[in-house]
């Protein structure tokens, strides 16, 4: 994003000084902070029944806003702010979250922006809000972050040596085997936060011992040292679902975790360090941050590296590198491979079952090291 905390810092310095000057409020809604937070009454429940509920929407769209405002809401409230009572900062700080922290491209920013100003301008139209008509922080903030600056720039090249160095660094083996894992097989950050003990298989006695649900994804049967990757799990991006195999080294690596992970009822593979529950997808970032940065921070030129590195740097080795054959590559990203249809449960095995003989070899016998 183009707008540097010194130049913003200096902006809204201004922007103080003459509000203060004129005797304008650059936080009109604050005051209504109290009387929100003590209503019974969900302003973006009131949204959707008024609103939504009389239009003729599919329901993968309503769904879409739902999840969008629970995400608004769950990011207000890490703010201490009723989430119907944003400032412009609270917007801006929202999409900065959701472009750099998660990850998300800015297409699918304007589109949540857009879905929480369609409540926004409806509270300002319902006279049963005190929204006033010429405020309106998210239209404010749109037109201050700049969104074609991220899109255009590349992700920094960055040589297996130093990759390698950069995993050294990592001691926590939760977060090196997310990294790992990551830059091996290419998974979205979201696709780790939903990978479940059933969707990996480990040869290991000690460890099929105390996890006996290890593995035990139909997908996985009769294969070894694998992992099962789904396309229609709430959250995963992916078009069809995938299986990958492991290489000695990345199974090392998930060995030395699954050893260590908290006892819990949990299916999720990977836990948050305190409360032992399913990550979230910038709990996935969060590693990659602690790891690259400030070293590979954005620049005038480059992106900061973020969880989805590892996904640019999987294909782009196997693109690049190793000049693997791109229908192989489409299906080792989820990507649509083939005109196969996989609507039925035998067409995905047979989908499965085609793309996964012809990489399991080749994969494991060119795959790069990371020294881990």
């Amino acid at each position: 994003m183009s707008d540097t905390p010194n130049t913003e810092t200096t902006t809204d310095a201004q922007r103080a000084e003459l509000a203060a000057a004129f005797g304008q409020e650059l936080d009109p809604l604050a005051e209504y902070e109290a009387t929100f937070q003590q209503a019974d009454a969900d302003p973006f429940a009131l949204f959707k029944a008024e609103v939504l509920a009389t239009r003729d929407i599919a329901t993968r769209t309503r769904n879409g806003y739902d999840r969008v405002f629970r995400q608004w809401c769950e990011f207000m409230d890490d703010q201490d702010r009723h989430p119907a009572c944003p400032s412009e900062a609270h917007v801006k700080g929202f999409a900065r979250h959701e472009l750099d922290t998660k990850d998300n491209q800015p297409d699918t920013v304007k589109e949540k922006l857009r879905k929480l100003n369609n409540a926004y301008t409806y509270w300002q139209d319902d006279p049963t809000f005190p929204h006033p008509q010429d405020y309106n922080p998210i239209s404010l903030a749109k037109t201050k972050v700049t969104f074609a600056d991220v899109e255009s720039k590349e992700p920094p090249r960055i040589p297996l040596e130093d990759l390698r160095n950069v995993l050294k660094g990592v001691t926590h083996v939760r977060d090196r085997a997310i990294i790992a894992l990551q830059l091996k097989l290419g998974l979205r950050a979201t696709e780790v936060c939903n990978l479940k003990l059933a969707d990996i298989d480990i040869q290991n006695a000690d460890l099929r011992e105390h996890y006996p649900e290890l593995g035990s994804n139909p997908r996985l049967e009769g294969r070894q040292n694998a992992v099962y990757v789904p396309h229609d799990r709430e959250g995963n991006k992916s078009q069809r679902p995938r299986l990958l195999p492991l290489d000695d080294e990345l199974r090392r690596v998930l060995l030395r975790y699954l050893l260590i992970r908290p006892d819990t009822d949990e299916p999720w593979v990977f836990l948050s360090l305190t409360r032992h529950e399913q990550l979230r997808k910038q709990d996935i970032n969060q590693p990659w941050k602690n790891a690259f940065r400030p070293e590979y921070a954005e620049t005038e030129y480059h992106r900061s590296v973020t969880s989805h590195y590892g996904r640019h740097y999987f294909t782009t080795y196997w693109r690049v590198e190793e000049d693997l054959n791109r229908e192989l590559i489409k299906y080792m990203r989820g990507d649509t491979a083939g005109s196969m249809s996989i609507q039925e449960r035998g067409a995905i095995d047979e989908y499965i079952h085609t793309y996964y003989e012809d990489i399991i070899d080749l994969y494991r016998e060119n795959v790069f090291k990371l020294n881990v």
